[in-house]
């Protein structure tokens, strides 16, 4: 009778180690996702957006929004200060009322490899997307930047990192299936309604659609100084929302 129960027993086993097995290989199969899918980078390439930009006035005693008109191209290859190969965008800004007359706003450029796409915006260099593309991936995307500097302390240890993968969004009746974000900082240091005491905000994220590059941006830095009741010079906000694009 023993022997019997010995041959089943035997077969259950094996069968649980299989599907354990399969299991553990299913935890660990890489993302296929790759960066370049979400901002592909081609001479030409172009993407239209209303650009939200919060300014501080009054002696940065008030804020206000003054909107515009932007387009970003791809227009040029180039080669950074380390040698590395890369991309120029060029900036074209325009008034919201009419969008007749184009004036050149901005440079940014772009540093691809396997591994991550490095942005250089206004002489400060951002790690913006890295490879693997996955809810675990995790991220130091302002390492390159002095935060010694009182100007720049506010980039100080942000943790990137990607949420709300493959997921639809939509904006100004432009739709796509699928996006990711980048969240880069959520952080708030006070109590923003009350003037009496500092308050610090700091927000940052951004939206890659597949096929087509950054759709949507929201950034925001902002400190109160109740001493002098007025708002610290380095604050500013910026908000794209895309509009059309090639």
């Amino acid at each position: 009778m023993l022997k019997n129960l010995f041959i089943p027993l035997i077969f259950i086993g094996f069968v649980l180690m299989i599907s354990l097995g399969s299991c553990e290989k299913t935890d660990t199969v890489p993302s296929t996702m790759q960066i370049g899918d979400y901002y592909p980078l081609q001479i030409g390439k172009r993407i239209t957006y209303r650009l939200d930009s919060t300014v501080y006035i009054s002696l940065s005693t008030q804020k206000t929004v003054h909107s515009y008109i932007v387009q970003d191209i791809i227009d040029a290859e180039v080669v950074d200060n380390l040698g590395n190969p890369g991309y120029r965008i060029r900036r074209m800004m325009s008034s919201v009322s009419d969008t007749s007359y184009w004036a050149d706003n901005a440079t940014f450029i772009v540093i691809p490899s396997k591994k991550s796409y490095e942005f250089i915006e206004n002489n400060l260099r951002f790690i913006k997307l890295v490879n693997p593309i996955t809810e675990l991936t995790t991220w130091t995307g302002n390492s390159y930047i002095n935060t010694d500097d009182n100007f720049l302390r506010f980039y100080e240890n942000w943790e990137y990192f990607y949420e709300n993968i493959s997921q639809p969004f939509a904006a100004n009746g432009q739709s796509f299936d699928s996006t990711i974000t980048v969240n880069q900082s959520d952080m708030v240091n006070g109590d923003p309604m009350n003037k009496n005491f500092f308050y610090a905000i700091t927000k940052s994220s951004e939206i890659y659609a597949k096929g087509v590059g950054l759709v949507y941006k929201e950034f925001l830095y902002e400190a109160w100084q109740p001493a002098t009741q007025n708002y610290e010079a380095n604050s500013y906000g910026v908000k794209l929302t895309i509009l059309n694009h090639n």
